[in-house]
């Protein structure tokens, strides 16, 4: 089966990498992120790179998606349910055993023995924070088809999760048949762009930081943001555009409680476009002082 869709959402080959879909995914998201892109048809791009990462994100539903289709990464062949608002929607997983008690008349189990409920699925959307230390939710959803009855359940959002992971709340499924016990809820995360221009991989966070080519030539002490708080950088004289900073600690929370990661700033030397005039003077005495011969006719610093 050529299960191809998913792929060309993300713009990359059916052989390509995790790391290349991840990278793919992480720019995609970014491009269409409701918050950042006001375009028509931006929030559902987004959705559907979102939809697409959490299958090939994850590598065993991307195994189940190459052989199946959609239907066989969502655990079972059920279709996702329509949901609504920002959360998303949750679907059914079914027991292959079903499948084939259906296909073959039953003759894998005694219909009357106790059977576990079905599992859910549930969307959950966290802000690019909230993914980083942690939140609380409350979740709403239906738990069966027959019982439209809402229910509701406290989700605490362990601190460092990334988007295609999941918990599962056991018990919070559909009921069981026959005295048996209740399914399990499955709560996936997605996890939206930084607002503040912070790229995230894993634990460790990115930032471009612009700096000034007399910062960049003399050295200084700048301020940067990280998601833990404004820091001082020091930028030391002589530094390169593209150069990377290391700062320890100031990184994403790593699951299970073990620290955090680190954030890397990576400056940009930016160069003016306009000079007054005794900003042009001191220049040339700089590029006299140097031996470097520079254009003196009129330039774009003349405007």
């Amino acid at each position: 089966m050529n299960n191809t869709e998913f792929y060309d959402r993300l713009g990359v080959e059916k052989t390509a990498s995790q790391d290349e879909i991840k990278k793919a995914y992480r720019k995609l998201s970014k491009k269409y992120h409701p918050d950042l892109n006001h375009e028509p048809g931006a929030e559902d791009k987004y959705k559907e790179v979102q939809e697409a990462f959490e299958t090939l994100g994850d590598p065993q539903k991307r195994q189940q998606y190459d052989q199946f289709g959609p239907a066989g990464a969502q655990g079972g062949f059920g279709g996702f349910g329509g949901g609504q608002g920002g959360q998303g929607g949750f679907g059914d997983f079914s027991d292959l055993g079903d499948i084939f008690s259906q296909m073959f008349g039953g003759g894998f189990s005694d219909p009357n023995a106790p059977r576990k409920g079905r599992d859910l699925q549930y969307r959950m959307h966290l802000t690019f924070e909230e993914a980083i230390f942690g939140t609380e939710k409350n979740v709403k959803y239906t738990r069966s088809q027959a019982d439209r009855t809402q229910r509701e359940v406290k989700v605490k959002v362990p601190a460092g999760v990334e988007t295609g992971q999941q918990m599962r709340l056991s018990g919070q499924g559909e009921d069981g048949t026959n005295g048996g016990p209740q399914g399990d809820l499955y709560v996936v995360f997605s996890v939206g762009a930084s607002k503040e221009g912070f790229e995230r991989d894993g634990a460790d966070i990115y930032l471009q930081q612009d700096i000034d080519f007399i910062t960049a030539a003399l050295g200084a002490e700048i301020p940067v943001k990280t998601v833990h708080g404004e820091v001082k950088l020091k930028i030391p004289a002589g530094t390169q555009n593209g150069r990377r900073f290391r700062l320890a600690g100031k990184g994403a929370n790593r699951l299970h409680n073990n620290g955090f990661g680190d954030q890397f700033v990576i400056v940009n030397v930016v160069v003016p476009t306009k000079l007054n005039k005794d900003q042009k003077a001191a220049l040339q005495e700089f590029a006299d002082a140097s031996g470097v011969k520079v254009n003196k006719k009129k330039s774009i610093f003349d405007k």
